[in-house]
């Protein structure tokens, strides 16, 4: 009896063994794959800055789908490939910088700055000589080491300001600025996740303002070139109070998200109708459409700092202030 004991204390020490080296080995699958597909990503920004078009071919699935309101017609890889060299006509110096990666097994949500200066001819803009900075973030979805699907938020609205297409409304600065330095523990992806979630549920679709004290830090920042949403707290408090008294039926589509570490990015769509001042500009009654992407970074169980790219061309479009892009 003792041996048959022995036996079986054996047997559940191996097969113990066995799951924790089988745990470990996906573990390290996954993130060997996270790995591959962020430096996909970085094969990503050399075709743009060098526009070497074969690089396309290697990273693009050939059924690649594009999602970007800016540029509605690039929608596959053909038109991809036919895009980017007719940007780079008007910007030969663009150069594309990745600020922030946050990735999980097959998707990755990247935050950048392009800065190129205005030497061609640009979807019919002649040359301006016109040094610009676009910041944006994109999420890539990717299997088998090919990017499949792409869906862009980039700040088209300040670069055609910079540029004098379109009068500047009093923006000075077109950078993500400069990032907090406030720490703190990152917590767990499952924790933050919920206090994501709240600021979705809570925060965001019950358009309560008073709950941002239990979400946010004191000392939050926040970065958005568009200057939509405010950099500290209050202005962020300001700014959600006066969207929400303009769009009384504001609400917001959680579409995607991603979650590395202390930082999720998140895809959304957000819906509403103009009824109250916004901007300046009395009401519509226009129904929005507006998307974009945000990475959201938690600490000490808070948001501590969020960084945001909308498609606010689209926006001032929608509410009848400029013509939408054609």
């Amino acid at each position: 009896m003792r041996k048959f004991g022995k036996i079986i204390s054996y047997l559940i020490l191996v097969i113990t063994f066995t799951v924790l080296m089988g745990f470990v080995a996906e573990c390290e699958s996954k993130t060997s794959v996270i790995e591959e597909n962020k430096a996909i990503i970085g094969r990503f920004a050399e075709l743009w800055n060098t526009g070497n078009l074969a690089i396309a071919d290697e990273i693009f699935s050939s059924d690649f789908v594009n999602h970007d309101p800016n540029d509605p017609g690039i929608t596959n890889l053909e038109s991809y490939k036919g895009y980017i060299p007719a940007v780079r006509i008007g910007f030969p110096d663009i150069n594309i910088a990745a600020d922030d990666l946050v990735a999980e097994e097959e998707k990755v949500a990247f935050r950048y700055t392009i800065i190129a200066t205005h030497q061609g001819d640009l979807m019919g803009m002649p040359a301006t000589g016109i040094q610009v900075v676009w910041t944006g973030i994109t999420v890539a979805h990717l299997a088998n080491g090919k990017i499949v699907e792409m869906w862009w938020a980039k700040d088209t609205l300040g670069m055609l300001q910079q540029l004098g297409v379109i009068p500047s409304m009093g923006r000075e600065d077109f950078t993500w600025d400069t990032p907090s330095e406030v720490t703190g523990a990152p917590g767990d992806p499952d924790a933050n996740k919920k206090i994501f979630y709240r600021t979705i549920n809570d925060f965001w679709n019950q358009r309560d303002v008073g709950v941002m004290d239990e979400l946010y830090a004191i000392d939050y920042l926040g970065h958005d070139p568009s200057g939509l949403h405010g950099a500290t707290l209050e202005e962020f408090k300001q700014s959600a109070a006066g969207l929400f008294t303009a769009f009384p039926d504001f609400h917001l589509v959680l579409n995607d998200e991603v979650i590395e570490g202390d930082k999720i990015a998140k895809r959304w769509t957000v819906t509403g109708t103009h009824k109250g001042e916004f901007m300046g500009i009395p009401p519509t009654g226009n129904h929005l459409t507006i998307t974009g992407i945000s990475f959201y970074r938690i600490a000490d169980g808070k948001v501590v700092e969020t960084w945001w790219s909308s498609d606010a061309l689209g926006m001032l479009g929608q509410l009848g202030v400029i013509p939408p892009p054609g």
